[in-house]
């Protein structure tokens, strides 16, 4: 699949709804792609919590990708949603171990948010996980896109009643301002750009 075939997937779903999530949001991403993806068409259908692209005997070695997302009889793209930066790079390698292993699989899809607590912003490494992914060279494990998820820290209103629940922890007055892309196909192409609509 070509870059601009993924980014024109990618810019079906609604991503605007994002920003009324709060807090971890990881199971809500997971739930997001999966509505979306089946609203689509009644062809598209979801494996929630991926089959393993590894097969054997025992579990060694097994890791299982959050969501499959399947068109017709086959599957499509699978799906990787992470809050924490540190465990970026075991779910890039993850995504890679479903394309060189799941045949059929069109490209994958690492989103990346995080779980922003206390007043330091988080930084996370993107552009590292780009730069890795420009070097795994022409082979069927470069159809990758990224999905970058940013946050602010609002001032909530402490009188209201969602103002006080928000107000319990660290991370619920984080809200998302901000979504991008990075695509990058096997032929080396790189698109890029804004998937909020405002």
């Amino acid at each position: 699949m070509k870059s601009d075939q993924m980014v024109e997937i990618l810019k079906t779903f609604k991503w605007d709804v994002l920003r009324f999530m709060f807090g971890c949001t990881h199971n809500s991403i997971i739930g997001f792609f999966s509505t979306m993806w089946i609203s689509q068409s009644d062809h598209n259908s979801v494996l929630d919590g991926a089959p393993s692209p590894i097969i054997g005997k025992s579990r060694t070695g097994q890791k299982n990708a959050d969501v499959l997302l399947c068109k017709g009889d086959k599957p499509c793209i699978v799906v990787e949603v992470e809050t924490s930066v540190n465990k970026y790079q075991d779910k890039l390698k993850s995504v890679q171990d479903y394309l060189k292993n799941i045949s059929g699989l069109e490209f994958g899809l690492l989103v990346m948010t995080n779980l922003c607590k206390g007043d330091a912003k988080y930084k996370h490494n993107w552009d590292e996980i780009k730069t890795e992914i420009k070097n795994i060279g022409q082979e069927n494990s470069a159809n990758i896109a990224l999905v970058s998820v940013e946050k602010r820290k609002v001032e909530l209103d402490k009188n209201s009643a969602l103002g006080k629940l928000r107000s319990r922890n660290d991370y619920y007055p984080w809200q998302i301002v901000r979504i991008d892309y990075w695509v990058h196909d096997n032929d080396g192409v790189i698109r890029e750009g804004s998937l909020m609509a405002r």
